[in-house]
């Protein structure tokens, strides 16, 4: 009886919160919600479903991810994703269907709800970086997209109470960085260790289905919807029958890497547990036989379904190798031992694009990460390729070509042992970039060439240092009010290496501690010099709504004064907004441009 009470007054609260949310989207337009008050409430329930799961008060978790999904706010924060702030917004599904209007997105969150239904999904196929193969790709509809992020607004605090300290692939707060530090904790005792590179085959291809909805364990309304996801139909380019999927995740979907690290998620503890309870050797002969140390004596991390084991025994290695594919088997997946590789740290091993070696210096092993020679080499393919391509366009555009992409590559490598790397890469793009003036200009003498394009000495500033160089390529370009702009193309070596500090393991976004994430999102980021800097000035605050940036939020640099009203580069024009403010101010600002021309007409 009292049960029944329950669920009818729960069923009460939700039919008026139904009527609340209908009335309130009802008297709103797209382009006055206060982004900032909906980021807040949604924020607030997410740091609630995470200390609820915490203290494992799981029918309270159910009950606030319910909550959450029926929000207007969450509905609304998962439209604007997928149509306004996800790179991929103008990619239509199979039903070619995408929402561009304010007026087509208010009415896909009146209409967003979990139904447990799912729309085919579009297949195309993308290459691989630097490979011939390709990998597909999977593009579900923006209905899909929308629900899927609504989903996982109410899944991913849950699991990010759940998941293991040496996980990093797709989580909030953490990065490629943090996996690459974890590995150097684990190398850095003065041992040569073994390290088993594991690849795990076709892992969004093969999940098995059955056992990852065991693992996720949720109420039955995101069961349906997500099991809905994984049997969706694939339809492939050119073909209009869909067939049905039996395994795996596609890749290309909102949620799939949240799927992938619930799938994943175990194996560190489970190996762990596994060397600490069986008899094994010592992990090394000075070693104790305590439980403790045979687990510390072990190292996992792993990112996404890519990751690598540490041991210093190779009895106990090749048991836990065995030990991995039998935990994998029981979700359907499975090593690939064509890629997965077992040897000594000091024959050095490749992850996320960084070389990690042991080399001998001063009679001690010390571990030493440099970019991958891999990485390197599609680079300077890459910035090849663009300079060959624009054999006709001006130093200027050049520039802006090549600019991001050195300045990117350089800010990711950055927290490893780079300056040689750096000079090395600067040397053969100075040589592709000389080889593309001196053909421009046959006519003319090469020391007038030289002093057009590689003026001697300037100072140039970088990162708030200035640099006085010589060979370094230098555009001008007349802007609209006659006036010339100069811009150069930097040295990847005016990028200081930087040392990473690890996150913490128990830490999370959604554990409410603000001053630890806005202390370290400004200096441990893959943000740029530009993003940091404002964001110091601005004190972490967006200049339109006023409100604290959280990791995870869409961040662009805007000009005050827009360039097209002759607006300067300069930090003093500059500002830091969310994505959505800048889209806001944007409009504001075309809008103000055709009432100024219809006025002047």
């Amino acid at each position: 009886m009292v049960n029944w009470i329950c669920r009818k007054n729960v069923s009460k609260k939700q039919n008026s919160l139904g009527e609340q949310m209908s009335e309130f989207l009802h008297e709103l337009t797209w382009n006055k919600i206060d982004w900032g008050n909906s980021y807040q409430l949604v924020r607030r329930l997410q740091r609630r479903i995470f200390k609820a799961n915490k203290t494992r008060d799981i029918r309270k978790v159910r009950y606030l991810q319910q909550r959450l999904i029926r929000s207007p706010h969450a509905k609304l924060i998962a439209i604007q994703q997928v149509t306004t702030l996800n790179k991929g917004k103008k990619t239509p599904g199979a039903d070619n269907f995408v929402a561009t209007k304010p007026s087509l997105k208010l009415t896909l969150a009146k209409n967003l709800h979990l139904n447990g239904k799912a729309s085919p999904v579009k297949r195309v196929w993308i290459p691989k970086p630097g490979k011939i193969e390709k990998r597909p790709l999977g593009i579900p509809t923006i209905q899909d997209r929308a629900k899927q992020a609504l989903a996982k607004l109410a899944l991913e605090p849950e699991w990010e109470a759940k998941f293991e300290p040496n996980s990093y692939g797709f989580r909030p707060g953490r990065s490629c960085h943090d996996a690459i530090e974890a590995i150097f904790l684990n190398l850095r005792h003065k041992t040569d260790k073994l390290v088993y590179c594991a690849d795990i085959r076709k892992c969004f291809d093969r999940i098995d289905h059955d056992a990852l909805l065991d693992k996720l364990n949720t109420f039955p309304l995101m069961e349906r919807q997500i099991y809905a996801w994984l049997k969706a139909g694939i339809m492939d380019e050119y073909v209009n029958t869909p067939r049905d999927a039996d395994r795996g995740t596609p890749q290309g979907g909102v949620i799939s890497p949240l799927l992938a690290n619930i799938a994943l998620h175990g194996l560190e503890e489970h190996l762990k547990s596994y060397v600490s309870s069986r008899d094994f050797p010592k992990p090394r002969p000075n070693a104790s036989r305590g439980a403790k140390t045979k687990r510390a004596a072990l190292g996992i991390i792993r990112y996404a379904d890519d990751f690598v084991i540490i041991h210093e025994n190779i009895e106990i290695m090749e048991k836990i190798i065995l030990e991995t594919n039998e935990w994998l088997a029981d979700v359907g997946l499975e090593l690939s031992q064509e890629k997965s590789e077992l040897r000594k740290a000091s024959q050095s091993f490749t992850f996320l694009g960084f070389q990690i070696i042991l080399v001998i210096k001063q009679e001690q092993y010390r571990v030493k990460i440099t970019p991958s020679k891999e990485n390197i080499k599609r680079l300077t393919d890459k910035t090849r390729r663009i300079i060959q391509k624009n054999k006709s366009a001006s130093a200027y555009a050049l520039i802006y070509l090549l600019r991001p992409i050195l300045i990117g590559w350089g800010n990711y490598f950055r927290y490893c042992e780079c300056k040689e790397t750096f000079n090395k890469v600067d040397n053969v793009i100075y040589n592709q970039i000389r080889a593309w003036v001196f053909r421009r200009a046959i006519r003319q003498g090469r020391k007038v060439v030289r002093q057009k394009y590689f003026p001697e000495n300037r100072t140039y500033v970088f990162q708030n240092r200035k640099y006085k160089a010589n060979w370094i390529l230098n555009g001008t370009k007349c802007l609209k009010d006659g006036k010339p702009h100069t811009t150069h193309l930097p040295k990847l070596a005016w990028i200081s290496s930087e040392k990473h500090v690890k996150v913490i393991e128990t830490a999370s976004v959604y554990d409410g501690n603000h001053i630890y994430w806005s202390n370290r999102c400004p200096q441990y980021s893959s943000l740029s010099t530009r993003v940091k800097t404002l964001l110091k000035r601005q004190n972490g605050k967006c200049k339109a709504c006023k409100k604290k940036f959280i990791i995870g939020d869409k961040m662009e640099v805007d000009h005050i004064i827009p360039r097209s009203k002759r607006g300067l580069d300069q930090y003093n024009n500059l500002q830091l907004l969310h994505r959505q403010c800048h889209v806001n101010k944007t409009s504001l600002d075309l809008r103000s441009s055709s009432e100024t021309l219809a006025g002047a007409g």
